[in-house]
């Protein structure tokens, strides 16, 4: 168990390992010589040492790495990880760790089985739980964060395509008196920055459906009936065309990066916490217009 603590310490804070007359490991790096507790599954690509410990060819597939200076040890290598070609490092981690037992609490439910507000979800983001009644101002909301950097507390800058572009204040004048008159007439909440620029809340909702009343411009949004799941999508018939588009692209990308990427093509069928449906268009259309 106290090996275990151990792990977990400097796994977390990121101290380098140090053994005996051996090089400093680098920042982050999984301890060694501690046997798997019994919570975590070894498979068995994945080499342990003679008494079943972790050691460095547990993870790593460059001959004698345990022997090589730090400075010299080819990371871009393809066996430098066993398995290669991992986009994330968590990928190697879930070989053998939990993935489930890891996760974060998803801090968008915030209601309960009986359909309470659960108090602890909205002080991650409220120094205090906001009256749903009130009409409240930006500043009444008590962020913890100011608006437009909120979201990052959790999720990267770029969670998906186009959000970087898009966090920007529009170019066009005429499109911020566009995003003011569909507001007013569709009864919906697009929060701008200080400086009127688009930001996450813009598009999206960080609310679960009904937290906030759903007849108010800010409570209006796409219903989701399971927002653990989040969104979901399905295969396409054109998956196969727009794959041998993108193949050549793709070969170079992944022997550049030393990387697997595939390319599915597939549509939407549930969209989550988005303050309109984008999947049609109607979300776009609140800001874009877009002509022939």
């Amino acid at each position: 168990m106290l090996k275990q603590l151990i792990f977990l310490v400097f796994w977390s804070i990121g101290f380098a390992v140090q053994a005996g007359d051996k090089p400093e490991l680098p920042p982050f790096h999984h301890i060694v010589h501690v046997k798997p507790s019994k919570a975590i599954h070894v498979p068995e690509k994945f080499t342990l040492g003679d008494e079943g410990e972790l050691v460095c060819a547990t993870c790593h597939g460059l001959k004698d790495i345990d022997k090589t200076p730090i400075d010299k040890v080819d990371t871009k290598s393809a066996d430098f990880l066993v398995g290669g070609g991992y986009r994330r490092i968590t990928e190697l981690c879930y070989q053998c760790h939990d993935e489930k037992a890891t996760q974060r609490d998803n801090i968008h439910l915030m209601a309960d089985e009986e359909g309470f507000l659960k108090k602890k979800t909205c002080t991650y983001c409220h120094e205090e739980m906001p009256d749903r009644e009130k009409d409240l101002s930006i500043a009444e909301l008590k962020l913890r964060i100011p608006m437009e950097k909120i979201c990052y507390g959790c999720h990267l800058k770029d969670p998906h395509f186009n959000s970087v572009e898009h966090q920007v204040k529009p170019a066009q004048e005429d499109m911020l008196k566009r995003i003011e008159k569909n507001s007013k007439e569709l009864n919906i909440l697009i929060p701008l920055s200080d400086k009127q620029e688009v930001i996450c809340v813009s598009c999206h909702s960080p609310h679960q459906n009904g937290v906030i009343d759903p007849s108010k411009p800010a409570g209006k949004q796409v219903y989701i009936d399971d927002l653990e799941k989040g969104i979901e999508y399905k295969e396409h018939p054109w998956s196969a065309v727009f794959a041998a588009d993108k193949q050549v692209r793709l070969d170079e990308f992944n022997e550049k990066h030393d990387m697997n990427v595939q390319f599915s093509y597939q549509r939407i069928t549930q969209e989550a916490l988005l303050r309109l449906p984008a999947k049609d268009g109607q979300l776009c259309l609140v800001c874009h217009d877009f002509k022939d």
